[in-house]
């Protein structure tokens, strides 16, 4: 009896495919597989889109749902589905087989015979504030949340800061449930019986200042705040700053109670029997000058300060750089008493009798240089200070970047006395007797390129720098990136002596002396599997350094792995660092059939190339060919299912003999092997 094999449809009434074979077989139809959908529901919540459906299936395998039969799940499961309403669940499977199904969602009330209970705890509010609250618990249900007078519900059944009058407390449990309850807060009066006592100290203030205190304290209550001639509460029961006068201090407890006192300051007067006296040293001003000082010191008090000539009090009693005349000194004790002296400052000359001697050693310039230099000292006196030729005094002797010339050098010294010295400059010529010598090495550059480099030394002097051609001087003797010809390098002292030397640079060839050798590591492409092109070159080379690659002539490339190759010949290049290059030719070939593969080649051919052509010679049967390895390969299942596994054909077709255990074995072994071309 011949047997079938049940595979999968890919279409409704699709003909399933006969795997390996020369006949045709019975089709298996959508009745067959007895494809059925069926389906569950939950019923939605009174007025919401809460229902749901759940739906499953059975007669095939892979299946798809939808509530419209155009767009399809892979799950059954539907929700947010509204009461009162009749739904159609189709279901397809893999092989396009349809069923559906209806079912209505109806609906249900969940508060039906529930009650909320609620009990509540309160807090009165104290009168004129909000500091009442409502404590609210609920029953009937779980879940629940709290609301005030129609607010947002919150979690907690607790509400605070709430003043005098009357409030509605909801509860909603979770399935939406209300229950509700009404409550009234009172007032109390936190003062009854409460009486606020206050006590003062105070400091009288000084005549026409604002320099008294009220400090005060209160009992009857406590978290007081005080207020002064009913300002703005604070903390602090102390008030600085005051004048004479009237106030009322008003203390107010934590619940608001008050009391007050009247307390009066009276002004007093800190100078009465107080004497300032002033005593002074000074110090007479050179004549024309405003050298002078005065330093005074007071007594009559403390926390002195000192004034001249009526200006701004300072807490120093020194005042400098006063001319001749007469000043008046005033202090000015810490309760603003006052006391004044007059000092008269005369002149003296600081100059009568002084000698400013000049020495100095001097640095004659370079001919056609500004570096020469005069360093300059001086006695009779002390804070000596420089000029050159009446130009500005600075604190240095040394006069610098001077050429060759008469220079007057003046020396000032801390009084403005005055002496100067005459100093001439001679040029000398730094390079008289001197030969600048210059040595150098040189790397010739490649042929074509410019690379190569002079490095030059000197001798003759110190502090080199070295220019090339003429150009700009620089402190390296190094000059890279020259190509052959002739340079002159010249070197210069710090002194500016020079001394050059005309240096030849030859090209040379950086690949005469290389020897590049190519070793490839092929990879063979594989038949039959993809990418197509499959195989692989990996290049190393030795020689040299710095090797880039290319494949028949394209462009260089730093990695030496081409890929992606199918069989056949490639020109491969090498370059290295120095631009030197070579080539080899590298041929990528085809894998060789696997064993197992050959074995089932072998068979097919064999055994499928009778008279009728059947899947070999060009024959055609079920629409491919075996004529070609790859076909093989591809239809692994098919030859599987119709020689091994199959119920639906055998192979080969009359009149050869059915395949033997060993021909059977022998697809089986390419199979499991994991039926490639190479297995």
């Amino acid at each position: 009896m011949m047997k079938r094999l049940l595979l999968p449809a890919t279409l409704v009434m699709a003909i399933v495919a006969i795997i390996f074979s020369c006949r045709h077989q019975p089709v298996i139809t959508c009745a067959d597989i007895h494809f059925k959908v069926t389906a569950t529901k939950t019923d939605a919540l009174l007025n919401h889109n809460t229902g749901t459906i759940t739906a499953s299936a059975t007669g095939g395998r892979d299946f798809e749902y939808s509530l419209d039969n155009y767009h399809y799940q892979d799950t059954g499961y539907f929700a947010g589905l509204v009461p009162f309403q009749t739904y159609t669940v189709y279901g397809r499977n893999s092989a396009g087989c349809k069923d559906s199904v209806s079912i209505t969602i109806g609906s249900y009330d969940p508060c039906a015979g529930v009650t909320i209970n609620i009990t509540t705890t309160k807090q009165d509010a104290t009168q004129n504030q909000s500091n009442g609250s409502i404590s609210a618990t609920a029953t009937g249900g779980q879940g629940f949340t709290y609301s005030i007078n129609g607010g947002a519900f919150q979690t907690s059944g607790t509400f605070n800061n709430l003043a005098t009058g009357t409030y509605n407390i909801t509860a909603k449990n979770s399935n939406g449930c209300l229950g509700t309850k009404q409550v009234i807060l009172g007032a109390t009066n936190p003062c009854a019986g409460v009486t606020v006592a206050v006590t003062t100290t105070k400091i009288q203030p000084s005549l026409n200042q604002s320099n008294g205190s009220i400090t005060a304290t209160a009992t009857g209550g406590s978290g007081f705040t005080y207020s002064i001639n009913n300002g703005a509460y604070q903390s602090s029961g102390t008030f600085s700053n005051l004048a004479a006068g009237n106030y009322t201090i008003t203390a107010k407890n934590s619940n608001g109670c008050t009391g007050a006192l009247a307390v009066s300051l009276a002004a007093t007067n800190p100078c009465a029997g107080v004497t300032v006296a002033i005593t002074t040293t000074q110090v007479n001003p050179a004549a024309g000058q405003t050298n002078g000082s005065i330093t005074a010191t007071a007594t009559g008090g403390t926390g002195f300060t000192y004034s001249i000539n009526g200006t701004t009090f300072q807490t120093s009693g020194t005042f400098n750089n006063l001319a001749t005349g007469n000043y008046t000194i005033t202090a000015k004790n810490s309760n603003g008493c006052t006391g004044s002296k007059v000092v008269a400052l005369g002149s003296t000359n600081p100059c009568a009798g002084v000698t400013v001697t000049v020495s100095t050693t001097q640095v004659n310039p370079s001919t056609g240089a500004s570096n020469g230099s005069i360093t300059a000292a001086a006695t009779g006196g002390s804070g000596f200070t420089y000029s050159i030729n009446n130009g500005t005094f600075q604190t240095s002797g040394t006069f610098s970047n001077l050429a060759a010339g008469a220079y007057t050098i003046t020396a000032k010294n801390s009084n403005g006395c005055l002496g100067t010295k005459s100093v001439t400059l001679t040029a000398v010529n730094p390079c008289t007797g001197v030969t600048v010598v210059v040595s150098t090495t040189q790397v010739n550059p490649g042929t074509g390129l410019s690379n190569g480099s002079i490095t030059a030394t000197a001798t003759g002097g110190s502090g080199f720098t070295y220019s090339i051609n003429n150009g700009a001087y620089q402190t390296s003797g190094s000059f890279s990136n020259l190509a052959a010809g002739t340079y002159t390098i010249t070197a210069k002292n710090a002194n500016g002596c020079t001394g050059a030397k005309a240096v030849t640079l030859v090209a040379t060839s950086p690949c005469s002396s290389i020897t590049i050798s190519i070793t490839p590591t092929i990879v063979n492409a594989v038949p039959c599997v993809t990418p197509a092109n499959n195989g692989s070159i990996t290049v190393a080379a030795t020689g040299s350094t710095g090797f880039t690659y290319n494949n028949n002539g394209g462009t260089y490339q730093t990695s030496n792995l081409f890929a992606s190759l199918a069989a056949g010949n490639y020109s491969i290049g090498v370059r290295d660092v120095n631009g030197c290059i070579r080539t080899q030719a590298v041929t990528v070939g085809v894998a060789p059939k696997g064993p197992t593969f050959t074995a089932v080649r072998n068979l097919i051919t064999t055994r499928c190339s009778n008279g009728t052509g059947c899947h070999m010679n060009g024959g055609n049967k079920a629409g491919y060919n075996f004529d070609n390895d790859c076909s093989i390969v591809t239809k692994w299942s098919q030859i599987n299912g119709a020689c091994i596994t199959g119920t639906l054909v055998t192979m080969p077709i009359n009149p050869q003999a059915p395949l033997t255990a060993a021909e059977k074995l022998a697809i089986t072994n390419w199979i499991n092997a994991g039926h490639k071309y190479t297995d």
